[in-house]
């Protein structure tokens, strides 16, 4: 029987949590949120935790693979007063907090890919999923996997996963308690939420250092049209800038490759 990867106690009282839902084996936590959601609107601060995530999903059509070892999880949070842009600028938010966490933690310096991956050397480490419910427009389901102790170097996995990713554990070569890394992780999520809430967060002064694409031209992908420009960062609503002919362009949907 495998031991249990998570201290929930410890998870509670050195937290801002509410409550948390923790599952063995699950096929996605932010499935199981959202259908939380549905059934009580009222749920705030509540995680639902998982050590194995079968099914998970990622933005569009595309599919989360994680392996024994990753972090995964997600959290319910509700934000008074939610319009316009404000879902852009947390999930920006949310990526500032991650990297943060993992960055005092190791000492690495964590990348960002607008809107929602986390990369270290220039391979995907995590992503972020934000979602809403209609029961509850204003509390969010916020989604997050993180490659921390399922080694990504094993000949099971497949390929094309080992070239475009990386994991916690083939960068540093130590394992890290679980427990600790998302404590961490909530942290530095508790702290930008607030300033969200406030409006007092600076997301390009945070965000920017770290844009992994800043200053590189880039390929953008919004629908059927393709755009080549220089990168700028983002600005204060989460809008991604690119230098296109000379113009200075936002962008709020698409993706961007190099």
């Amino acid at each position: 029987m495998t031991a249990m990867p998570f201290n929930l106690k410890k998870l509670r009282q050195e937290s801002f949590l509410h409550s948390i839902e923790y599952f063995e084996s699950i096929e996605s936590t932010n499935t199981a949120a959202l259908n939380r959601v549905q059934a009580q609107p009222d749920l705030n601060s509540v995680l639902v935790l998982t050590a194995n995530q079968t099914a998970g999903r990622g933005r569009g059509n595309h599919r989360w693979h994680a392996s024994e070892g990753a972090l995964t999880f997600s959290l319910i949070k509700h934000f008074p007063g939610l319009t316009g842009n404000a879902l852009a600028r947390i999930g920006l938010a949310t990526g500032i907090a991650v990297s943060k966490a993992l960055e005092k933690l190791t000492n690495l310096s964590i990348q960002l890919k607008w809107p929602n991956d986390i990369f270290l050397q220039n391979r995907k480490l995590g992503g972020i999923l934000i979602e809403t419910s209609q029961a509850s427009p204003q509390t969010l389901v916020i989604g997050i996997g993180i490659n921390i102790n399922n080694s990504l170097t094993h000949q099971d996995t497949p390929i094309e996963l080992t070239r475009k990713s990386i994991s916690l554990i083939d960068a540093i070569g130590t394992t890290q308690l679980l427990t600790d890394v998302l404590l961490a992780i909530l942290a530095e999520l508790d702290d930008f939420y607030e300033q969200v809430i406030a409006k007092t967060v600076d997301i390009p002064a945070a965000w920017n250092p770290r844009c992994m694409f800043k200053g590189s031209e880039v390929d953008f992908v919004q629908g059927d049209y393709n755009y080549q420009g220089v990168c700028l960062g983002v600005q204060t609503d989460g809008a991604l800038l690119l230098r296109i002919d000379g113009e200075i362009k936002p962008f709020y949907s698409g993706s961007v490759v190099l």
